[in-house]
């Protein structure tokens, strides 16, 4: 039962992860509750959260790699990935590397096209990879910390676990404030100001487009 939970976590995390409409953050809360219910342990959720976070993640670098902007060409494969948005975080990718790697994983709707645009622009594997996993260590215990410690009774259940679990839990609290503190980083770099030039310029070009359109009307 414990084992086919766990991979059930996975796929979940896995399919949101590249792009179905299976949010990560929701399924690794969901995970936390499970651990609190004691349906299976903290530390094989943090686990198997971080692995299928990985592994939706390196799927998607690769298809960039290998694929890159032909995906562009192909409507369905475009929707999944958000390759549309593709060169919108060019400009970033090329100019902070594994920077903004990392930063995408706390950015709400770039970290799929980021981690595309890794691939296609060429950000070494070894840079993707240790910005991946420092994002994904911060955010899955972070996830699963929440679940575990807000879900019903859950003084009561923080009460009664293990020595270890209390580490976890540490752990867990320490990755959350550390997320938090993240976002609030994210807010204040260039990668966060170039996501806003980028949907201020499609919106002066949309209204450009209007205009125009009137004139010619």
């Amino acid at each position: 039962m414990v084992i086919w939970t766990l991979l059930a976590i996975f796929l979940l995390l896995v399919g949101g992860g590249v792009g179905l409409p299976i949010p990560e953050d929701v399924t690794l809360l969901g995970a936390g509750v499970l651990a609190r219910q004691h349906l299976v342990g903290l530390r094989s959720v943090n686990l198997v959260g971080f692995l299928g976070v990985a592994t939706a993640d390196w799927i998607i670098y690769w298809v960039g790699r290998r694929y890159g902007q032909d995906i562009v060409a192909h409507p369905s494969l475009a929707r999944l990935f958000g390759a549309a948005r593709l060169e919108s975080v060019r400009q970033a990718v090329e100019r902070h590397g594994a920077r903004a790697v990392f930063a995408a994983r706390f950015l709400l709707g770039f970290r799929v096209v980021t981690f595309l645009a890794a691939g296609t622009f060429r950000v070494s594997p070894v840079s993707f990879g240790l910005a991946e996993a420092a994002g994904a260590a911060i955010f899955v215990p972070a996830m699963t910390t929440l679940g575990f410690l807000f879900s019903d009774r859950a003084l009561r259940a923080a009460h009664n676990v293990s020595r270890v679990q209390h580490w976890l839990v540490l752990l867990g609290l320490l990755g959350l404030t550390g997320y938090l503190a993240l976002r609030a980083w994210v807010g204040r770099t260039g990668l966060g100001g170039e996501a806003d030039a980028t949907a201020k310029t499609s919106a002066r070009a949309s209204e450009e487009a209007r205009r125009s359109g009137g004139s010619a009307s």
